[in-house]
C-alpha cells in the first residue's frame, strides 16, 4: 500500500512542486486547498478545507497521512493607503500561516497512533521582521517559535509525532514579489535581483525531500548573508534594529506624507 502525504497549499508554487515530486515517488498525495476545485495535477486527491478551526484539523487527520506538509501560506496583497496592514487581512494571514498549523499539530498529538512526520513550511524572514512584510514575517516567526518550543513536548507525550520546520527563502514565482507593494522604484530594483535569482520550486522541493529523510529538526535554504546578519542584529540590538527599520521605511517605501 502506498504511503500517504498530506500537503496544504497544493495550488501554490511550492505545494504544487512537492505534490508532483511525491506523485513521482509513488506516494498517495492528498492536496489541501481552500478553493473549490475537483482536480489538480499535483495530487491524487483534492481536499477542500478552510484550515481555520479544530474541526478542520480533525477532518484532515481522518485521512491518516504518514507525512504532512503544512505548507499553506498567505502574503499581504492588500494594504492601507499609507502601507499599513489591514485588520481583516492580518487575521486571515495569521490563521493560515500560524494558528492552523499549530492547532493541527496539537490535535495530531492527541490522537495519532502511527508514525506521522509533520513538517511546517516557515520562512527565513522569521528572523528579521521588516516593515515591508510585517504580518507575514510575524506569522512565520510565531510558527517558528511554536515548533521550537512545542516539538519536544509533543514528541515526548506522543512518540509517534515528529514536528519539524523547514525555512526556505524566496522561491521563483509570483509570491516572492510580495514586498513590492510597499517598495519605491529603487527598492523594487533591489528586490528584483533577489526574485529573479531565486531557485525554482522544483529545486526547493528536492531539498525539502532531503530534509524529510534526514534526522534534522530545523533547516534553512537559500539564506543570504544579509539575512543572517539581520537576524543577529535583531536579536542582539532590537532597539537599534527598530531605528533602522524607521530609516529604511522613509528611504525605500513608496508612501510619502502630504
Amino acid at each position: 500500500m502506498a504511503k500517504k502525504v498530506l500537503i496544504t497549499g497544493i495550488t501554490g508554487t511550492l505545494g504544487s512542486a512537492l505534490g508532483e515530486l511525491y506523485l513521482k515517488r509513488g506516494w498517495e498525495v492528498h492536496g489541501v486547498t481552500r478553493q473549490s476545485i475537483a482536480r489538480h495535477p499535483a495530487c491524487s486527491h483534492v481536499v477542500t478545507n478552510d484550515q481555520s478551526s479544530i474541526d478542520d484539523a480533525l477532518t484532515l487527520l481522518k485521512i491518516e497521512p504518514d507525512l504532512v506538509y503544512l505548507n499553506a501560506g498567505a502574503i499581504e496583497k492588500e494594504i492601507g493607503a499609507m502601507g499599513e496592514p489591514l485588520s481583516e487581512v492580518t487575521q486571515s494571514i495569521t490563521t493560515i500561516n500560524y494558528t492552523f498549523p499549530a492547532v493541527f499539530a496539537l490535535e495530531a498529538a492527541k490522537s495519532v497512533q502511527k508514525p506521522m512526520d509533520i513538517i511546517a513550511i516557515g520562512s527565513i524572514a522569521d528572523g528579521s521582521p521588516s516593515a515591508f512584510g510585517p504580518v507575514y514575517h510575524a506569522s512565520k516567526a510565531a510558527l517558528h517559535y511554536f515548533i521550537q518550543g512545542t516539538s519536544p513536548i509533543l514528541g515526548y507525550s506522543n512518540p509517534n509525532i515528529k514536528l519539524r520546520l523547514y525555512r526556505p527563502g524566496a522561491i521563483h514565482g509570483p509570491l516572492s514579489w510580495a514586498p513590492v507593494n510597499r517598495l519605491n522604484e529603487k527598492g523594487h530594483k533591489v528586490r528584483a535581483k533577489r526574485c529573479n535569482n531565486a531557485p525554482p520550486a522544483e529545486k526547493v522541493a528536492l531539498h525539502v525531500e532531503s530534509f524529510q529523510k534526514s534526522s534534522k529538526w530545523v533547516i534553512n535554504y537559500d539564506e543570504p548573508i544579509s539575512f543572517k546578519f539581520l537576524k543577529f542584529f535583531f536579536a542582539l540590538a532590537p532597539n537599534l534594529y527598530c531605528k533602522m527599520q524607521h530609516w529604511v521605511w522613509r528611504r525605500a517605501s513608496k508612501f510619502k506624507r502630504s
